[in-house]
């Protein structure tokens, strides 16, 4: 009876301790869901690095116009905006919602002068490694 209640209790012991050993795979995975996420809206920015300095290449963006699926639409309501982060945009939003409300504010106010998603994505960016 006691060798039984031993092997279950090595059996138990050895599930526990594999499911344990499963459990941060699928946080790692969901961390590489984000970056993923991230590094897809990233190569989607249209710019090459170290081709022209960032302000060049803002004059030359401004002067050529987007495909509609680099832009965001038009005229959105701050929430409408929001919801178009949320899901079309999720790296991006990923970042946005870390922002306080004020900077979001900020950044939706630089979409209404500027709704290309590059724009808006360095706007947060730079709102984050500011504050």
């Amino acid at each position: 009876m006691y060798q039984l209640k031993n092997l279950l209790w090595t059996f138990r012991a050895a599930v526990t301790g594999l499911a344990l050993c499963l459990c941060p795979g699928v946080t790692v995975h969901a961390a590489d869901d984000y970056l993923d996420a991230l590094e897809a809206e990233a190569d989607d920015t249209g710019i090459v690095s170290g081709s022209v300095s960032p302000a060049d290449a803002s004059q030359q963006n401004k002067t050529r116009h987007a495909p509609a699926s680099k832009v965001i639409e038009s005229g959105l309501s701050f929430d409408e905006f929001e919801e178009a982060l949320d899901t079309r945009y999720s790296g991006s939003n990923f970042l946005y919602i870390k922002l306080p409300k004020r900077e979001r504010k900020g950044v939706y106010r630089f979409y209404q002068n500027d709704n290309r998603i590059s724009s808006v994505r360095e706007e947060i960016v730079r709102l984050l490694s500011s504050g």
